[in-house]
């Protein structure tokens, strides 16, 4: 197949590119995957300054690709005037010389190109980022939602002006979020770009999740979920989860006691979250 490279890899999935446009984009094939059958779909979007073979890593390490049989693609992101890569996600977060870069457009062409290539569940698209990442996790359900199944966002935020995000239709969201982060505050707060005093706002963890209740159609009250031990820093159960139900797709929020803006995940953590996202099809509104 044209645009399509596969390696062996010593893991249980292959290693493979396509390029959408932009270079090679790593992605991560399960060695049971077949043409015949379609299979989930998850984008991982790292975070401002990282890059997608450090995602690579993260998910070769977890092993979920290999336990659960799903794609998994690792994009980098564009280069700023400071050697960093970033997604422009929002206004807050992190278009630091506010290039001219849509990077909603060329998600989408990446995993329509993934599409051309491989059998993929058309109701099992999943994204998930952490930080910037996570923001631009966000801006993909608000401009995709005919095509985004459910996000992860790990530290990252929504837009406080919600009137610049008008999705199509119901996206199950997962905020994961650290009570001590300092970076991407619990409660929210703001940023700036280069070379400017602007100070740029973004919501709490809690509003975030909140929008997209409402969007998706829940009652407005959150209610209470389990407790659960997701860090490797924290001792006991530091996790508390709350959701929005009753509406056409899940609103959940997982905050974290004792943990920053790099938490430290378990692997409990990991199987859970992946669950959470892959028993979240595409809603039908």
């Amino acid at each position: 197949m044209a645009g399509l490279v596969l390696e062996s890899s010593a893991a249980a999935h292959s290693v493979a590119t396509v390029d959408a446009g932009r270079g090679p984009v790593t992605l991560m094939v399960p060695d049971g995957y077949s043409a015949e059958q379609s299979v989930p779909l998850v984008v991982a979007l790292h975070g401002f300054g990282g890059d997608g073979r450090s995602y690579v890593q993260y998910w070769t390490r977890n092993g979920q690709v290999d336990k659960r049989g799903f794609i998994m693609a690792a994009p980098t992101g564009s280069t700023d005037s400071r050697g960093r890569a970033f997604w422009n996600a929002s206004a807050a977060c992190c278009n630091k010389d506010q290039r001219d870069v849509d990077d909603s457009r060329y998600l989408r062409r990446l995993i329509e190109t993934i599409e051309q290539r491989f059998s993929i569940d058309p109701t099992m698209i999943h994204i998930t980022g952490y930080s910037n990442g996570g923001f631009m996790a966000y801006r993909m359900a608000c401009d995709h939602a005919d095509k985004v199944s459910s996000i992860v966002s790990v530290a990252g935020a929504g837009v406080v002006d919600e009137a610049v995000c008008k999705p199509s239709s119901s996206v199950s969201v997962l905020q994961v979020h650290g009570l001590e982060d300092a970076v991407i505050r619990y409660h929210g707060g703001d940023t700036k770009n280069y070379d400017s005093p602007e100070r740029l706002p973004y919501p709490s963890a809690l509003e975030t999740v909140a929008f997209w209740g409402r969007h998706n159609g829940a009652r407005p009250e959150a209610v209470a979920g389990p407790t659960r031990d997701f860090s490797d820093r924290a001792t006991g159960d530091e996790t508390r989860s709350i959701r929005f139900v009753g509406g056409a797709a899940a609103a959940e929020l997982w905050s974290m006691a004792g943990e920053g803006h790099v938490p430290r995940l378990s692997d409990a953590f990991h199987a859970a979250a992946t669950d959470w996202m892959l028993s979240h099809r595409k809603a039908s509104d």
